[in-house]
């Protein structure tokens, strides 16, 4: 998982540990000119710094499957595991799918090169229609 959560531009001191961030203080986009279809590349705004992503998006009904996943690395797990979750729950209600799948790329650097890391899953919470 790290080579999905542990990349983030650091702007600020660093001297957090991993605060949760809210919906509304992230955003996304897209970056044409540094790839070519299939491949995608995607700048995260976060309150702690930009975090650049790159994928092959695929929808799989309606499922959104993010295959060769490669996020830079600045210091290992800057995000940290509740701030991935609101980030796929993020991604999920922008792009209105129920499912979201995230296959990171073969490690080339860092912790244990060669190894790709686990397929995270996630899925949207379906709410109850609220009372009339």
């Amino acid at each position: 998982m790290s080579s999905i959560t542990g990349a983030i531009e650091k702007s600020g001191s660093g001297d957090h540990l991993n605060p949760v961030w809210n919906a509304a203080d992230v955003s996304f986009d897209m970056v044409d000119d540094l790839t070519s279809d299939p491949v995608v590349t995607i700048i995260v705004r976060t309150p702690d710094g930009r975090l650049r992503v790159m994928a092959e998006p695929e929808m799989a009904g309606c499922t959104l499957i993010l295959r060769r996943v490669h996020v830079q690395d600045a210091w290992p797990n800057a995000i940290g595991v509740a701030n991935l979750k609101m980030l796929a729950r993020v991604v999920m209600e922008r792009m209105d799918v129920d499912g979201l799948v995230v296959e990171g790329a073969f490690r080339t650097t860092g912790a244990n090169p060669g190894r790709r890391p686990d397929i995270l899953r996630f899925s949207r919470r379906v709410r109850p229609a609220p009372a009339a």
